[in-house]
């Protein structure tokens, strides 16, 4: 009788957690459909304000942003490139050459990249921007021109800088000079 009864009792915990890892599983299932759902949204809702803003350049952008949405970064470059001299708004301007520069960056030229997310920073001088000039330039083996904007990016305070981004800034920085033998290691 004894037996019988630790063995329902193991069949119901058995049953019981299994039911309860399987609930567990259908809340996060939940959870990440409605956050994906809600990333969809705001993408979408970004995306069309650029098609709906009735200018030739809020157009090209919304274009431009979707072609990236969809990974598509041959088709950004080529929608914006050849009309870069259409936009006279900076920050217009800034938002094209940033889609330029994250293109280039998917293609694997981060060389041209740099270029693009320089005049990207010239727009619209930001602290995120500098940080993207000087990754783009360290995914390229510029060190020189990446140990430069890092440095002006960790004592660049516009109030956008985050701590992962400094604290990356900071060790590349001593990374560098320790690469090009300007601190001694072992110190």
């Amino acid at each position: 009788m004894s037996t019988t009864k630790s063995n329902n009792s193991l069949k119901d915990l058995f049953r019981f957690g299994c039911s309860g890892v399987l609930i567990g599983f259908l809340v996060i299932i939940l959870a990440e459909a409605r956050i994906s759902y809600n990333n969809i949204r705001v993408n979408r809702h970004g995306l069309f304000n650029h098609f709906n803003a009735g200018t030739e350049t809020q157009y090209l952008l919304g274009k431009a942003a979707y072609a990236s949405f969809k990974g598509e970064s041959e088709n950004v470059v080529t929608s914006l490139a050849s009309s870069m001299n259409k936009f006279t708004n900076r920050m217009e301007a800034a938002e094209a050459y940033f889609y330029l520069g994250s293109a280039e960056l998917n293609l694997g030229h981060p060389q041209l990249a740099a270029g693009y997310f320089e005049l990207m920073y010239a727009n619209n001088p930001t602290a995120h921007g500098l940080f993207v000039v000087a990754i783009s330039y360290d995914q390229g083996g510029n060190l020189d021109q990446a140990l430069e904007k890092y440095t002006l990016f960790v004592s660049f305070q516009d109030g956008t800088t985050q701590a992962n981004e400094v604290s990356h800034a900071q060790q590349r920085i001593q990374e560098i000079m320790t690469i090009k033998g300007l601190v001694n290691p072992n110190q």
